[in-house]
């Protein structure tokens, strides 16, 4: 392993470590109690349509005390702390699992909206067994697929060696990015899901606007209700392109330039992802007034009317 002490810039990283943990402890809370609540809200997760939500949430509450504090200890101390091989390789793994599988998982929300908004009926015409499969097998997808593929391209890493950077946020970059799997990594899991998600709200926004200017329109369908789906979505959404789109780009031209300039702009934004997960439970909560209203109601109890008896004169 390479220890050469390529070191970043101390005052930038203390900076960094204050904004991360002012961000951090919040943010914590927030999730920790939406995650309870979902948990004890057996109605909430009984809509079709919050699993996916769900499982999102989830993965972005193993991001929030797992990934981002190992993040905040590393510009705490200006290095990776145990400087070992194994906590760099478990770091590494763990940080481009959760990531991309966040990434994954609000591709495929983007796609399955479009199901509940447009295709509703289809959806109750199928059987039990084709709706399950419809629904489920995505979401499993998109939570096992991340983590075992990174298993073999980081931990095993079969096509070459790892040489670790102790003074580098994520101990540097896994060598595996720079053979053919990297690129298939960079196309399939990460550009694909960036171009659905991208894809599917623009769509889904034109859907919206042609299906309320048209004369001809389901009457079963509360569209009032399905607009409110399509702002959701595209809160969420929208988060996520403004830190990826840009990785995509900087990753892009890495492959045929790789000069300082680009990997210090590469550095910037792989920090900017780190808000994805430490800005997402404040998002959702926005994005999502009713959720918000029954999260105070859970909070806080629910006044009930107290009724006095009428006094007779």
């Amino acid at each position: 392993n390479n220890t050469t002490p390529i070191t970043g810039d101390p005052i930038a990283n203390s900076v960094k470590f204050a904004v991360f943990l002012a961000f951090q402890i919040p943010s914590i809370i927030t999730s920790s109690i939406i995650v309870i609540y979902i948990i004890v809200t057996p109605a909430f997760r009984s809509k079709e349509q919050n699993h996916s939500t769900c499982v999102l949430l989830s993965f972005n509450f193993l991001q929030l005390i797992s990934d981002i504090p190992l993040a905040i200890h590393f510009f705490r101390l200006n290095i990776v702390q145990p400087a070992t091989s194994v906590h760099c390789i478990l770091w590494t793994w763990l940080d481009f699992a959760l990531n991309t599988s966040s990434l994954q998982l609000m591709a495929w929300i983007s796609i399955e909206r479009h199901l509940f908004i447009f295709s509703w009926n289809l959806m109750h015409r199928v059987s039990r067994l084709q709706r399950w499969f419809i629904h489920f097998a995505p979401l499993i997808i998109c939570s096992v697929w991340c983590p075992i593929f990174y298993f073999f391209a980081i931990i095993v890493s079969p096509m070459c060696a790892n040489t670790w950077i102790f003074y580098s946020l994520l101990c540097g970059l896994p060598c595996y990015l720079t053979t053919n799997l990297g690129y298939y990594d960079l196309i399939f899991n990460t550009i694909m899901p960036v171009l659905f998600i991208l894809i599917a709200n623009v769509a889904l926004v034109i859907r919206v606007v042609k299906q309320k200017l048209s004369r001809v329109r389901p009457t079963r369908v509360d569209w009032h209700r399905q607009r409110k789906m399509a702002f959701q979505l595209g809160f969420l959404s929208m988060m996520f392109l403004l830190g990826w789109i840009p990785l995509c780009i900087i990753q892009l031209e890495m492959i045929y330039c790789q000069s300082d300039l680009i990997l210090q702009f590469n550095d910037f934004i792989v920090c900017f992802l780190y808000f994805i997960p430490l800005l997402l439970p404040f998002i959702f909560l926005f994005s999502r007034p009713e959720f918000m209203k029954n999260f105070k109601g859970f909070l806080f109890g629910k006044k009930q009317a107290t009724v006095m008896p009428a006094t007779i004169k």
